[in-house]
């Protein structure tokens, strides 16, 4: 039963019509990327990718869970097919985990392409680039990470979307390029520290862009521990809220 639970929700996030669109948004970064030497010239190629997968590929990561991931439940509810769901004969924790999972393991899947896509438009598609594998490892991490966030989010509100999308685009701006160890509340700012990109130097815009103006000094491993002990705990405590509450249809989603 629990694989059936995973299938279907990897098969519902990996439909053509929902998972295309998101791979047409990683041609962004590769424009940029093939692009970015009209902007700064004197870069030197692991700068230039850095800046864009930096600027574009993180940011895109966050965006797509909050609104893949936010809808686990949500979606249900609004639809009034939560009490179907619920009438499984299977705990309510593994309804929310394996649909997390399935969810996250797309976003992961999304976030890899965007980074390959951006490391072709820099290195062409054979070319050899240093921070490729640092940076899927961030991307794999960051999708369980954001994942399990959105997730939980979505067990406490009814409108998640936009609480979601406001983290994503506000939050995971902001807060890293905040000065003192406020950045340390970013998912983002353990990200960067995953991918340990080169520095903006004193370009205090690009810096702005990068998220990289913040003081920052989390090590690579802080970055993996911090992230993994995150998510578990939220999937945990997600498990828990969603065993313990009861979750009826919407009447106003209409």
């Amino acid at each position: 039963m629990e694989a059936a639970i995973f299938g279907q929700a990897l098969r519902e996030n990996l439909r053509l019509r929902r998972f295309l669109p998101w791979v047409i948004v990683g041609l962004v970064p590769f424009g940029f990327a093939s692009q970015w030497p009209t902007f700064q010239p004197d870069a030197m190629k692991i700068d230039q990718y850095a800046n864009v997968s930096s600027i574009f590929v993180f940011h895109i990561l966050a965006l797509t869970s909050a609104i893949l991931t936010s809808t686990i439940l949500t979606q249900e509810v609004e639809n009034k097919t939560i009490v179907y769901l619920l009438t499984r004969p299977v705990p309510r924790w593994k309804l929310l985990v394996f649909r997390y999972l399935a969810c996250s393991l797309v976003v992961a899947l999304l976030g890899i392409i965007d980074i390959l896509f951006t490391s072709a438009g820099v290195y062409g598609v054979l070319g050899s680039n240093p921070l490729l594998f640092r940076d899927i490892a961030a991307v794999i991490v960051g999708a369980f990470a954001y994942g399990a966030f959105f997730m939980f989010i979505g067990l406490l509100f009814n409108r998640a979307m936009i609480v979601c999308l406001l983290f994503a685009f506000g939050w995971e701006t902001a807060v890293p390029n905040m000065p003192g160890q406020m950045c340390y509340l970013s998912i983002n700012s353990y990200l960067q520290a995953i991918a340990q990109h080169p520095s903006a130097g004193q370009n205090k815009v690009l810096g702005q862009l990068t998220s990289s103006a913040g003081d920052n000094t989390l090590s690579s491993n802080t970055g993996y521990m911090a992230m993994i002990l995150f998510a578990i705990f939220l999937v945990a405590l997600g498990s828990w809220w969603f065993t313990a509450f009861e979750y009826l249809p919407r009447e106003d989603a209409e």
